[in-house]
């Protein structure tokens, strides 16, 4: 009888252990390719009447939260470190994003997004080189003897009115990622972890 009770209590933890969530699970936020037949034609609209004659990478499902999060295509993972942030998915997607090269900036991969209504919220495009504003602004700032990273971006966004550009700066074990607008304007400096 002893035996026949363990055995029981071993498959029934056993299928409980399978079965339950793990609570320290990290699960990374959603960001699913689509065809550009699930893009409602409102977003399609307002991208192409903002982008023209741009060379289209791909569309994404996307949530704000994974956009906010500044999840990418691999661009700065490198920068933040892990996340335990969980994304649902939704019955219908509310957001999309795409990746293109902008025919105005043919060196730049840029990813806009846009909600079910088309409403653009921001567009982030990978650049090569710093405004020399931007440069000058740094050089004066503390930041101003730093290392500056080869990975740097370019906010375009219409709630900020003018251009952000964002990259990483390092001296020693610090790192900070510096946000300076196209005027030469620190609007922020960070801890990597914060």
């Amino acid at each position: 009888m002893l035996k026949i009770t363990c055995v029981g209590c071993l498959s029934l933890m056993l299928i409980l252990t399978s079965i339950l969530p793990v609570s320290s699970q990290t699960t990374v936020a959603q960001r699913v390719p689509a065809s550009e037949k699930v893009i409602p034609p409102i977003v399609l609209h307002a991208f192409n009447k903002q982008y023209p004659n741009s060379l289209l990478k791909g569309w994404f499902v996307t949530h704000i939260s994974y956009w906010q999060g500044d999840y990418s295509s691999g661009w700065y993972t490198d920068w933040y470190g892990p996340r335990s942030i969980t994304i649902y998915r939704f019955e219908k997607p509310t957001y999309f994003e795409v990746e293109f090269i902008n025919a105005a900036n043919p060196g730049e991969i840029s990813r806009a997004i846009y909600n079910v209504y088309g409403y653009w919220y921001e567009t982030r495009s990978m650049i090569k080189g710093l405004p020399m504003k931007v440069i000058e602004s740094l050089k004066n700032s503390d930041y101003g003897g730093w290392k500056i990273s080869e990975f740097k971006e370019r906010i375009e966004s219409p709630g900020w009115p003018v251009d952000v550009y964002r990259f990483k700066v390092s001296k020693g074990l610090k790192s900070k990622i510096i946000r300076i607008d196209e005027q030469g304007n620190l609007v922020q400096a960070r801890d990597i972890g914060d």
